[in-house]
């Protein structure tokens, strides 16, 4: 990655969360919904405008009130992990005789599809969002980016502006299929002038993707198909994501091949970059993954040149900084900002001065180890 304002130029892992989709330029121009963040999935989802997803909502609303009460006031990952643990009672419990159906499989059908069609509308089907332009544009293929998303923003950013730089074929970090009508949606994802460089920026889906096809758990060996289509047609639509769960399926399959990769990038990366990513509490296998290789011999994870936070929310910069503690010593730079637009801007300025101005200033960050620019 290159920050020539900072005169860096080295490969860099960049982590994305649902704050880099809501901080996406042309979020500030959408009259109603807006791409959910953990928070606030149900107030995002009662904004929905068109009349099927209307329904999905109601009835996805109905059950929560229901099970919760009328004043509940969960999360998006908190409703799920409930629905789940109900779910696992409600089978591994069963009264004798005959037991009613199962209800939970249900709302979780319900919340995937209310996710769509939220997604859908909240994002578009051909977003433009010049700040994640600007990041592409400063990548190359030595460097990494994991996405907590679900949502294909980053997807048509690396296709739009990573030409000589993306590779659907090897960028996702698992084989993708490339012939036939199985492949077609591969060569949709491909940089339209050159679409398969032999080097690719690696891009790993953390929690799977709506335009990713269902793929088995267990099944380690199977390609990924990529949709062309993520939006509702015809019945419910199906999609390869691991929701919000205390329990994603991230030991097996393709999940496996991505977390690993993931890890590989992680342990030797010298830069590290968190766009809107929260590092919630409830993410265990997040902050495990951040801090496995810490201190293990005899190849540990090295001390990072620089930390980059983009997030406005102080207690999340702070437990990030925190699971990386041991990573961070007092030669890293750690800038951070607000805003995505922010950093946008800083990446867009030239020259090596660190001089501030109202764009991208990076910030100090009091106490702990590290030093900001």
């Amino acid at each position: 990655m290159e920050i020539p304002r900072i005169e860096f130029n080295q490969p860099a892992v960049v982590i994305l969360g649902a704050g880099a989709t809501r901080g996406a330029s042309f979020v500030r121009d959408l009259p109603g919904t807006l791409p959910p963040l953990d928070t606030d999935f149900f107030t995002q989802a009662q904004r929905l405008s068109t009349a099927k997803p209307k329904s999905l909502v109601a009835d996805l609303v109905r059950n929560a009130v229901k099970t919760f009460g009328t004043n509940f006031s969960l999360s998006m990952e908190g409703f799920f992990t409930q629905i789940e643990h109900l779910s696992h009672v409600f089978e591994d419990y069963r009264f004798r005789g005959r037991p009613k159906r199962n209800p939970y499989p249900g709302v979780r059908q319900q919340f995937l599809q209310v996710l769509a069609a939220l997604l859908d509308e909240a994002v578009g089907r051909a977003p433009n969002c010049e700040y994640h332009a600007k990041l592409v544009r400063a990548l190359s293929p030595r460097d990494t980016i994991l996405s907590f998303n679900y949502d294909w923003l980053i997807d048509v950013s690396v296709r739009d502006h990573g030409e000589g730089k993306w590779n659907p074929r090897i960028g996702y970090g698992v084989r993708t299929y490339q012939k036939s009508v199985l492949g077609q949606g591969t060569a949709y994802w491909a940089s339209e002038r050159k679409p398969y460089p032999r080097r690719s920026i690696t891009l790993l889906k953390m929690h799977g993707s709506m335009n990713w096809f269902p793929v088995p758990t267990q099944d380690a060996g199977r390609r990924l198909r990529l949709r062309q289509r993520w939006w509702h047609q015809k019945g419910n639509l199906q999609f390869e994501i691991a929701p919000p769960e205390w329990n994603k399926p991230i030991r097996s399959g393709i999940y496996q091949k991505v977390w690993r990769r993931a890890r590989a990038a992680l342990k030797t990366a010298k830069a590290l970059l968190f766009i809107g990513y929260s590092l919630p509490a409830t993410d265990l296998p997040a902050q495990a993954l951040l801090r496995v290789d810490v201190g293990l011999k005899p190849r540990a994870a090295p001390p990072l040149d620089l930390l980059v936070l983009v997030n406005p929310d102080h207690a999340a910069r702070s437990r990030i900084r925190a699971v990386l503690s041991g990573r961070i010593d007092s030669s890293t730079r750690v800038l951070t900002f607000d805003r995505l637009e922010n950093f946008a801007a800083f990446l867009g300025a030239g020259g090596g001065t660190s001089a501030a101005d109202d764009r991208g200033v990076p910030r100090p960050i009091s106490g702990g180890k590290g030093r900001a620019l």
